[in-house]
């Protein structure tokens, strides 16, 4: 046999081998991600869990007792189902049903301090039922009111929403977006049916592989941070005609007219914790075609309390405190009163 082939032989035992060796050592890195992420969800029981249906579902009859920085010393606290407060079903008091995604999650504030805690607290003419899953998209919180409204059969409704909703009501917005995709799957309303997918970024068939991988989507969701502090994202530059913004923005009045279906002749009151001067009017426009009542100012209130000097959120955080909650809540059972959705009843406090 050759010199020279002696070598070859040589030099690809010496590629196989280390191609094996990566292989191994990205299986043995793959297994102890997995293995801290499972250790540290016993430790520190996380706020949601996976679920087929809803993409994720908030934890029910969990009880977490924390300091968050900027907060203090929270009790946190989930009933059955994974509602925050799930009231009784078969009382004489007028039910309000409340959605949401984490401002109604509330994690912030303790059991009782949340902005729908303060209608029922200074009426005592209502029961709460309030949902509110950590960065859900309006799809996801018109699957809980289809689960859930045929038992609450509620009163009134009371949708809250961010302005990214208008980016995780859209599979391409999302997956284009550095800071609103949260690396999960989600159901998506996709020319008129619900389709279950994972925001790619242009990953080709390699997406498929990532979803499963807690390696690679650690890898993704850190390379996307790194995009966020030196890219603008998709965020930072759309206008009004942005051919992804405006599909969106029909996708979202599709999921709406889905909600306004569902509810019947309910009423539904709808509010923003802050403002997007891009998709506001777009969104105003939706909740007209489909009789929706808008309360707008609430974002104004949190910002005129700024000013004064009075916080509203934590220092690094957007999500409200006690007060935020407080002055949310506030404006909510004014506009309720205002508008005879709801009669005005003693406090209890």
């Amino acid at each position: 046999m050759g010199i020279s082939r002696i070598k070859n032989i040589s030099r690809g035992r010496e590629i196989i081998l280390l191609v094996v060796t990566l292989i191994l050592c990205l299986v043995l890195i793959e297994i102890g991600i997995r293995t801290f992420f499972q250790i540290r969800n016993k430790v520190e029981s996380p706020l949601a869990v996976y679920s087929e249906y809803f993409g994720w579902q908030n934890k029910e009859n969990q009880t977490l007792n924390r300091p968050i920085e900027g907060y203090g010393y929270i009790k946190y606290s989930t009933t059955k189902y994974g509602f925050r407060v799930f009231g009784d079903i078969n009382t004489q008091k007028k039910k309000i049903f409340v959605i949401g995604d984490s401002f109604t999650l509330a994690a912030t504030v303790s059991d009782g301090n949340a902005y729908y805690d303060y209608l029922k607290k200074n009426n005592a003419n209502i029961e709460i039922f309030a949902y509110g899953g950590g960065g859900y998209g309006s799809l996801q919180e018109y699957l809980i009111l289809d689960r859930f409204y045929d038992m609450i059969k509620p009163d009134l409704i009371i949708w809250q929403w961010c302005s990214n909703d208008i980016v995780n009501n859209s599979y391409e917005l999302e997956s284009a977006s550095y800071i609103n995709n949260n690396r999960m799957v989600r159901p998506y309303y996709i020319n008129g049916k619900i389709k279950r997918l994972y925001p790619q970024q242009d990953y080709g068939f390699i997406y498929k592989i990532i979803q499963h991988s807690y390696l690679l989507k650690t890898l993704d969701i850190r390379l996307n941070i790194l995009k966020s502090q030196v890219a603008a994202t998709i965020e930072d530059r759309w206008t009004i005609d942005d051919p992804l913004l405006q599909s969106s923005i029909k996708n979202t009045s599709e999921i709406m007219g889905l909600v306004r279906k569902r509810a019947g002749a309910t009423p539904i009151v709808v509010f923003m914790v802050d403002r997007s001067p891009v998709t506001i009017d777009s969104l105003s426009s939706i909740f007209k075609k489909y009789s929706m009542y808008f309360i707008k100012n609430i974002p104004d209130e949190l910002q005129n309390a700024r000013a004064k000097g009075i916080a509203v959120t934590g220092p690094r955080n957007p999500h409200w405190n006690n007060t935020g909650h407080s002055i949310a809540g506030k404006v909510i059972l004014d506009y309720l009163i205002e508008n005879k959705l709801l009669e005005s009843g003693h406090s209890f406090q």
